[in-house]
């Protein structure tokens, strides 16, 4: 009987063990250690910024984690770019790739980031960067990355071509906030509306052309409905890589590691990246059909202030404090106009 209960024990003692080593094998599987994200993307899927920059950096994390993070993209079909932010704040999404136009209505401190000059590792030496990285801290929201859409920031593709000063005088031109004040200095009536929605209003003359980055008019087929862009370009724009902050405090420090890291890479590599994309893009436009058009000498040296200055305000008109201390840090580095 002793011995029967003796083999009796082992056998028990050796099935747990067993299962323990299954457990924490288990534990230690890639399957189980696998984090799977979901990122909105205020841009088409199809579009340069969201393949070139929200997809390089889904590339670069999942390639850095060894596969155990993995971001799965949605665009603004699922929510549009205006009222994003606000489901990824609370958790419905886990990431956000994004223009700070897009969400002014809740903070002017991304937006206004467009009146700094592109310099990603001064961004982070100044403090720029932390302190925004705090502001959105605010908002439930974690900063990973800033990065710049190039060294230069904005044309406009128009139906007609420039002819005298004001060049878009009489003009109505798609724009998010960020292009009022130039849209408006130049003489242009501004309209506020999402890219996907442009190349119906250009085909209808609902409106006269648009605002926009320097990248992804042929992705958005606007050379079939508009002949031509704009000359000089001016500026300088940034996109948002932003993260739900709980969902962020959730994960371990390497996989926190990962993502900060493989954010401060992209924000390195990305403008020149996208400035030989850029002028590829004009090389391709002109083959099918597109002009350059260039503004008069008197308004072509007022783009940059018009842009910068815009930017500014918006900021401090939607948080004044904020956007004051990064006036603040940004002119104390001699990193704005």
């Amino acid at each position: 009987m002793n011995r029967s209960l003796s083999r009796l024990s082992r056998s028990i003692l050796t099935v747990s063990a067993l299962s323990l080593s299954a457990l924490s094998l288990s534990a230690l599987s890639p399957e189980a250690q696998a984090t799977d994200l979901r990122m909105l993307s205020s841009y088409d899927l199809t579009s340069a910024y969201t393949r070139e920059v929200a997809q390089r950096y889904i590339d670069k994390v999942q390639g850095a984690s060894d596969g155990e993070v993995s971001i799965s993209l949605n665009g603004p079909d699922v929510v549009p770019p205006f009222e994003q932010l606000q489901p990824v704040s609370v958790g419905v999404f886990d990431l956000l790739y994004t223009h700070g136009a897009y969400h002014t209505n809740t903070t002017g401190v991304g937006a206004a980031m467009d009146g700094v000059f592109v310099d990603p590792a001064k961004t982070r030496e100044s403090g720029l960067w932390d302190f925004i990285d705090s502001h959105y801290n605010e908002l439930g929201l974690k900063l990973l990355a800033i990065p710049p859409l190039g060294s230069s920031g904005f044309q406009y593709v128009l139906k007609e071509p420039i002819e005298g000063s004001p060049g878009l005088e009489g003009r109505r031109l798609r724009g998010s906030p960020t292009y009022t004040n130039v849209t408006q200095g130049l003489g242009g009536t501004p309209v506020l509306m999402s890219s996907g929605d442009v190349y119906s209003s250009l085909d209808r003359n609902v409106i006269d052309g648009a605002a926009w980055g320097l990248n992804g008019v042929e992705d958005l087929g606007w050379h079939e409905v508009a002949g031509y862009f704009s000359k000089p370009t001016f500026g300088q724009t940034y996109t948002y890589l932003l993260m739900n902050l709980d969902t962020f405090n959730g994960l371990d420090e390497q996989q926190q590691s990962v993502l900060l890291a493989q954010g401060e890479a992209l924000e390195s590599e990305i403008a020149g990246v996208l400035d030989e994309l850029a002028v590829e893009e004009w090389a391709r436009l002109r083959e099918l059909g597109m002009h350059e058009t260039e503004f008069a000498p008197e308004d072509a040296e007022r783009l940059d202030e018009l842009v910068t200055e815009g930017i500014w305000q918006l900021g401090l008109d939607k948080s004044p404090e904020a956007v004051a201390k990064m006036r603040e840090i940004a002119e104390s580095n001699d990193m704005t106009p």
